[in-house]
């Protein structure tokens, strides 16, 4: 009989698809590392018309507001073009508020944000010789909300990542330059704003798109279905909010949950398919991939969770797994979580040593335990209680989230 041979490997992590993911994220944490600088004190901006309402109440009603200068109504319009919306706010004791909208637009129906060439424009009714032409500038809902003539306004055009635009009516005198120049100033910072957002946004998209592109380039050898990587975020997304973790944590457990088995990138395709048991030296090799996860995944801050994850969801809450037998609360939570959404996930697929289990007979296993599952040694009871209460809401994530086609 003919004994195959487990090719081990002798340039382990030296592969370019390994150097080219660590590279990447190397630039994201130096790029991350800057941008948290930046916005050490803005981690997240407000509502674009909330930032915009904000100013403007305290330009107006604030402890320097010039209540004189106050227009009775402001309108914000997004993407000034063809089939715009806008939302038209009222000046009240407690500021401005919301009058009329949001209503979507052409340029004809409300030319006084598109008409002239230069992005900011003072007008006033007197200056005008046609009074009903002055009126039509504006769209119906405007002049509904406003209630009576327009006498004046000012509109700032913004253009970047969020154009759109600014348009302040009825000053209680003339509009005049001096009020055009802090309508500019204000659009232009907070259009400033909106672009650091943005860019910062660009940032965190790009680094979810390399976890996804890295756990998936992790189970080439692996033939597993498609969908688990998405389906295991989700289900630990899931446990962690049943837990009570909050929103910002329970994404983090999701995204890093996806790299749980990154270090299988490393570990021969002959085991990850064999149909058989491992022989012990087999078996010792598939343990590797904890500790390998934790060297491809790095000191990355940005991937710390998913660091422990990789290294630590093996380990078995009374301290008999693996790779540093670590028990109860010494294994990170993160791991003791996906540990129990890995279990649920390796029952329900199909492998080669197994066929794919039902929800019943997942949950049957992962409570009562079968020949190779302790539920009372390897799971953590808070976690293991939490998946007995939403139990379903894995089975419904499962059917929603199948094999691609």
């Amino acid at each position: 009989m003919r004994h195959h041979k487990v090719r081990v490997r002798s340039q382990r992590g030296q592969d370019l698809c390994h150097l080219a993911f660590r590279q990447t994220l190397d630039l994201l944490t130096v790029t991350d590392r800057a941008l948290e600088e930046l916005c050490r004190e803005c981690p997240s901006l407000p509502d674009q018309d909330a930032l915009v309402l904000q100013a403007m109440d305290e330009m107006t009603l604030g402890e320097r507001g010039l209540g004189t200068w106050a227009p009775s109504h402001v309108v914000l319009a997004h993407n000034a073009a063809i089939d715009s919306t806008a939302t038209v706010y009222a000046l009240s004791p407690e500021g401005y508020e919301p009058a009329a909208g949001p209503f979507r637009f052409s340029a004809a129906e409300f030319p006084a944000i598109t008409r002239g060439a230069a992005s900011l424009e003072v007008s006033n009714a007197e200056d005008e010789p046609d009074e009903a032409a002055y009126q039509a500038l504006f769209h119906p809902e405007v002049r509904g909300a406003v209630g009576g003539a327009v006498r004046n306004f000012i509109a700032y055009r913004i253009t970047g990542d969020r154009p759109g635009a600014i348009v302040a009516l009825n000053y209680p005198s003339r509009a005049s330059r001096y009020e055009a120049q802090v309508l500019a100033a204000l659009s232009v910072t907070l259009g400033a704003l909106w672009t650091l957002a943005s860019r910062v946004g660009q940032v965190e998209e790009a680094f979810l798109n390399l976890v996804g592109a890295l756990a998936r380039a992790s189970e080439v050898n692996d033939e597993v279905t498609g969908g688990h990587i998405l389906r295991v975020s989700r289900h630990a997304e899931a446990l962690a909010r049943a837990a009570g973790l909050g929103d910002d944590e329970a994404r983090v457990i999701a995204y890093s949950a996806q790299l749980h088995d990154v270090g299988k990138i490393h570990t021969p395709r002959e085991l990850l398919q064999k149909p058989c048991p491992l022989s012990p030296q087999e078996e010792a090799l598939m343990r590797e991939h904890t500790l390998q996860g934790e060297k491809i995944i790095g000191t990355s801050p940005r991937l710390a969770v998913a660091r422990r994850i990789a290294s630590g969801h093996h380990e078995n809450w009374d301290g008999s797994g693996y790779p540093r037998g670590l028990a109860g609360h010494d294994i990170p939570r993160e791991a003791r979580l996906v540990k129990i959404v890995d279990v649920y996930e390796a029952l329900r697929s199909e492998r080669p040593y197994k066929p794919s289990f039902s929800h019943e007979k997942a949950c049957e296993v992962l409570f009562n335990g079968d020949a190779r599952i302790d539920p009372g040694r390897h799971f953590d009871p808070q976690y293991l209680e939490l998946f007995r209460r939403i139990h379903a809401e894995f089975q419904r994530i499962h059917a929603e989230i199948q094999p691609w086609p």
